[in-house]
């Protein structure tokens, strides 16, 4: 074990902030952060990068394939790194105009963010920014980021005690320890996700393998110094958007043992291979509707003739004097 944790590699994040605010408190996350990975975790290294000096989104901004150099710039860095770290506020129920317009420089082909790790914390109002983390992780769907899914981290801001100094610095205890294990989760989740496991005690498992399973770790390989692998393959297949043959593979393998357990309960609880059930069966039962209701009306408009006619027939006896009055006795 101690060999594993010796051979850890270091693994770089890429730090974005979605307030331009001199005092931002989703800044303030940021530089905790910062912080824990030069004092308390080893094995990660976070770049803050700046994203007020981007332009707005312009196509014509791009001369013949080519960026603006300060987009190129905030690409290059996002491209080496091997996870990203997100801390955002909530504007309008939503994400951010300036973080929204550095993920769509950064998506601009080839996708930079593609098949990296992600992380996301937040700070607002009342329910902390969740409400654009959600949305966040929508947009990271289309880009290939595969966010951690716990801890999540919600901070709402104005709540005692105080959460914040007046500098924007993190001081609460109880939100530190959050915010640690939000850092631990995701140098985690990278690793294995790059087909490592340098502890098998503290990272959990995970389905994603990244070359041949290792007779010690649980599907993984120990990584060694600089062995993390590309974030994505250096190939035409990436530059036309497509993911690696590995997902392929094991989205495949997943949909196949999907329908494979979901078969084995559906026969063991409802037993349908023992009901004669087929596509077919709503388009029968919707004909079987059709006539039952036909017969219905027509059974309907019989007895209305039927009872026509008798009232008529005791009117006449009536005139006649031949019987009771008793459509008068029944009205």
């Amino acid at each position: 074990m101690e060999a594993l944790a010796a051979a850890k590699p270091v693994i770089k994040v890429a730090a974005l902030c979605g307030s331009l605010r001199e005092g931002s408190y989703n800044r303030g996350l940021l530089r905790y952060a910062m912080e824990l990975t030069k004092e308390e975790i080893d094995g990660i290294q976070i770049d803050y990068i700046d994203i007020s000096p981007l332009p707005m989104l312009n196509t014509d901004l791009e001369v013949d394939g080519k960026y603006p150099p300060v987009v190129e710039a905030f690409r290059q860095r996002i491209l080496v790194a091997d996870s990203i770290l997100f801390a955002s506020p909530e504007y309008n129920y939503s994400v951010t105009g300036p973080l929204k317009n550095a993920i769509d420089w950064a998506s601009r082909s080839p996708n930079v963010f593609a098949n990296k790790a992600a992380a996301i914390v937040s700070v607002a109002g009342s329910l902390g920014g969740a409400r654009a983390q959600y949305h966040y992780r929508q947009i990271g769907v289309y880009l290939d980021l595969h966010f951690i899914n716990k801890p999540e981290f919600f901070l709402n801001a104005y709540e005692s005690p105080a959460k914040f100094d007046s500098d924007g610095n993190l001081i609460d205890p109880a939100s530190k320890k959050r915010m640690k294990k939000v850092v631990l989760a995701l140098q985690a989740f990278t690793l294995q996700l790059r087909g490592c496991n340098f502890n098998l005690s503290t990272t959990s498992e995970f389905p994603r393998q990244i070359g041949r399973l290792s007779e010690e770790g649980h599907g993984l390989t120990p990584c060694t110094e600089g062995s993390l692998a590309p974030p994505f393959p250096a190939s035409t297949r990436y530059k036309l958007g497509r993911t690696s043959e590995t997902y392929d593979w094991y989205d495949l393998e997943t949909c196949n043992n999907e329908r494979s357990v979901l078969s084995q309960f559906q026969d063991e609880h409802f037993r349908l291979k023992n009901k004669r059930y087929t596509p077919n069966a709503r388009e029968r039962m919707h004909k079987f509707g059709l006539v039952a209701s036909w017969v219905f009306f027509l059974i309907v408009i019989m007895l209305n003739y039927r009872v026509n006619s008798i009232e008529d027939a005791c009117c006449k006896r009536n005139v006649l004097g031949r019987s009771l009055d008793l459509w008068v006795a029944y009205s």
